[in-house]
């Protein structure tokens, strides 16, 4: 207050100029600790990779078993196995828990059957005879491998398997090409060896 009035007898505009630095003073020095206290708070309240990976396992842990309960309804056998016809039947039921729990896991099933079939093959259960069947467990574990979008790395694993079979086929289409020179010159032992092969 000493200071104030020494400045309000300069003139009232010195002591108007007072107040107001003090109350700049006042605001910024308040931001400034509210702004290193939330700071901190948030970076305390974000959970470490650890959390974050047990996290993701729990959401998996939790949507693979609500999609094998949700299967299990179908199997009114109770053999642990499910069809086509009753896949494709249940996706159509009015409450579409089904269809839910597929299009939270990013598996949009469009066309039932093909969706179906496809993932009856990725399954790889040699215990099916066909692709209109599949065992429940092993479908599971096959929708949960398809969840989401495609990843780079799923890409370029996918472009690594596509290069390795153009290398087989390569090496066939040379291996058929050899064998065609062979044949066409008149190589006898070469005839011999394939008629042999073709007796067996």
């Amino acid at each position: 207050s000493d200071y104030f009035d020494l400045l309000v007898l300069a003139g009232n505009m010195y002591g108007v100029a007072f107040i107001t630095f003090i109350g700049f003073y006042q605001i910024a020095v308040i931001n400034i600790l509210t702004g290193i206290f939330v700071d901190s708070a948030l970076k305390l309240a974000v959970p470490d990779r650890d959390a974050r990976a047990l996290s993701l396992k729990r959401d998996d842990e939790e949507a693979r078993e609500e999609l094998f309960e949700l299967l299990k309804e179908i199997d009114t056998m109770n053999t642990g196995i499910i069809n086509v016809e009753d896949f494709a039947e249940n996706l159509k039921k009015k409450n579409g828990k089904l269809q839910a729990q597929m299009t939270l896991l990013g598996l949009p099933v469009d066309r039932a059957a093909d969706f179906f079939r496809v993932v009856s093959v990725l399954c790889g259960d040699e215990s099916m005879s066909n692709e209109e069947e599949a065992n429940i467990q092993a479908f599971v574990e096959c929708c949960m491998r398809l969840k989401g979008s495609a990843a780079n790395l799923h890409l370029q694993c996918v472009a690594g398997d596509l290069v390795h079979i153009n290398v087989m086929l390569q090496q066939q289409m040379d291996l058929c090409e050899m064998l065609a020179e062979k044949i066409t010159s008149g190589n006898n032992d070469t005839l011999a060896h394939l008629a042999g092969f073709r007796n067996v």
